[in-house]
This record gives structure tokens, sequence and C-alpha cells, in this order.
């Protein structure tokens, strides 16, 4: 049973205030998209990988990477949704009804191998596998107090599921005009309530949205 990586990489970058989008924006010398990319191929538990790209950066991201001739980068769509269901799309032909597809934001640039393999693991014996964070504080602005609420999380990627459940899934939210869905378990419950099975995540996995970021993450790993 294989195990397929799907990097979304097709986002437009704006709200992150550099000159370059945030894909080939350097940190310690390397472009952040490298980072999940090569992480991705170094682990074991990953057969291929499948970058997402938008039509805009497609040609500079097969120069970036020209030498990781085992990266397959094809185009996305206007939005994550779409994008995810044209990688499903594009493993069709060769995915098994079974085998796992771990889907990736490449914003989350600093996605560790341990998480990595830890999701992969867990998918294997659960059938799902997301990572997540506490985030159970709320400030009540009318009581002027702080509220606790330990059932809220913040669900990070990757996310991973098995091939043909994501695959009807898609299909299903394109053949009745579902849109709107901002991740894969969010996707999976709004066609069959599907509960996906969560694992703690990492700090350091931390979404790349301002530049600010790249501080908080810096922190994190320190």
């Amino acid at each position: 049973m294989k195990t397929y990586g799907v990097i979304l990489a097709a986002g437009d970058s704006t709200r992150f205030g550099a000159e370059v989008n945030k894909l080939f924006y350097k940190v310690n010398g390397k472009e952040l998209v490298l980072y999940p990319v090569e992480t991705f191929l170094k682990n074991i538990d990953i057969d291929e990988v499948i970058l997402v790209s938008s039509d805009t950066n497609k040609s500079k991201l097969e120069n970036l990477l020209a030498d990781h001739q085992s990266v397959s980068i094809i185009l996305g769509g206007d939005s994550r949704q779409d994008s995810e269901y044209f990688a499903l799309q594009h493993l069709q032909n060769k995915a098994t009804d079974n085998c796992l597809i771990v889907i990736h934001d490449a914003a989350r640039s600093f996605v560790s191998s341990k998480l990595l393999t830890n999701l992969v693991n867990a998918a294997k014996e659960h059938g799902s596998a997301a990572p997540y964070l506490d985030n159970s504080k709320f400030y009540d602005k009318e009581n002027d107090e702080i509220v606790r609420n330990r059932k809220i999380v913040d669900i990070q990627t990757p996310q991973v599921y098995k091939f043909k459940e994501l695959f009807d899934c898609y299909s299903f939210l394109s053949k009745n005009n579902v849109t709107g869905m901002v991740d894969t378990t969010e996707s999976m419950f709004k066609f069959n309530k599907y509960e996906t099975h969560v694992i703690r995540g990492e700090n350091s996995n931390l979404k790349i949205t301002y530049k600010s970021d790249l501080e908080i993450i810096e922190k994190a790993f320190n």
C-alpha cells in the first residue's frame, strides 16, 4: 500500500508582505517551499510527492525543483478545495482505494519528519489522522474574563486519509456545488460527518501567513 504526499502551494501569498511569493522567500538561504518538499522526500513513509502549484508559479517551481525529479508539479485551482480535488484526479489512475493520501500546506514549511511519520502510522491504524494544538482560551468581552473550552482545538496539516474516501468526498462536493471548504477535515465532515482521528501537533508547524510568523516559529524551535 503506497502513501502519496500532496503539498498545496497554489496560493497567491498576498498577506505575506514581501516582493516575492512566500514560497520563494529565503530562510537560512533556502526557499520556504523547499523545506516541506524535502521533508516529504526524505521521509521513508512517503512513496511519491505531488506539488500543487498556481499557473503563475509553476515554471519557477519547476526550475527550483529541477534537482528533485521525483516531485510531480501539477496545476491547482482557484481554491484550496479545487486544488485538493485536482491532486486526487491526478492520482486517480494509479492510487488504490486504500492507499494513503497525505495532504499538507506548503505554508506550514517546518513540519517535522517525526510528526509526518506519526500521522502516517496513526492513519494506518485508525483510517485517518490530523495534528492538533489546544486552543481553549477565549476572552469574553461582555464579562471581561478569560473563558476556557477544552473541546476546541486548532487543526494543522498534514492530514491523512484513504484515497477512495477522499475521492468520493471531493467528487460529491464538486457534483453538488458545495464550496468554501477550508481544509480536508472540514470537507470530510461536510460529506459524511466523518470524524478524523487526531494526534498532538507541533508549535513549530505554524502556518506562515505573515512575515512576523517566522519570528514565532523561531521561538518555537528555541
